[in-house]
């Protein structure tokens, strides 16, 4: 994702162990380079590391609520297709697309209003693709795997 956006400025994630454990085995790990590598290295590009307080699930909220939103659009793309990991990645774009697409403003129902702002408008893309009101059972043929994964991510 990094070589897709640039470097975030800030992560926040919850108190899980395996954040808070991963946060403390970086430092270590800070602790044993030489400082003058890691000033031009990535671990020292100004990231600040944010958790959210013990026992306060409640500020994640708008963070798991994304999370869920992913987790349906990846699930909706691929069901239980088998699948490799060019295809994955394909998947994982286009639900990307799809997520960042959402509406940020009002979305009038005039076909002649402005298009409501998206999160793709604020990474420099255009709007992106709205989801289809419905979706069809088309069976795929399995040995056009690409175009079989273009129609999941057509058909979410």
């Amino acid at each position: 994702m990094v070589n897709r956006r640039g470097l975030p400025k800030e992560m926040i994630s919850d108190n899980g162990t395996n954040f808070v454990g991963a946060n403390r085995e970086l430092k270590e790990l800070v602790a044993l380079l030489d400082k003058d590598k890691i000033h031009n290295s990535i671990s020292n590009q100004g990231i600040k590391w944010h958790f959210n307080p013990p026992l306060a699930p409640h500020f994640g909220g708008i963070h798991e609520t994304m999370i869920k939103s992913a987790k349906r659009a990846i699930y909706a793309i691929l069901g239980n297709a088998d699948i490799n990991d060019e295809e994955l990645l394909t998947a994982f774009t286009g639900a990307e697309a799809l997520i960042n697409s959402r509406p940020l403003t009002y979305q009038s129902a005039d076909p002649k209003a402005d298009t409501p702002l998206t999160p793709n408008h604020l990474h420099g893309q255009l709007g992106g693709h709205f989801a289809p009101e419905t979706v069809d059972n088309t069976d795929f043929n399995p040995r056009k795997r690409w175009r079989r994964i273009q129609e999941l991510i057509r058909h979410f």
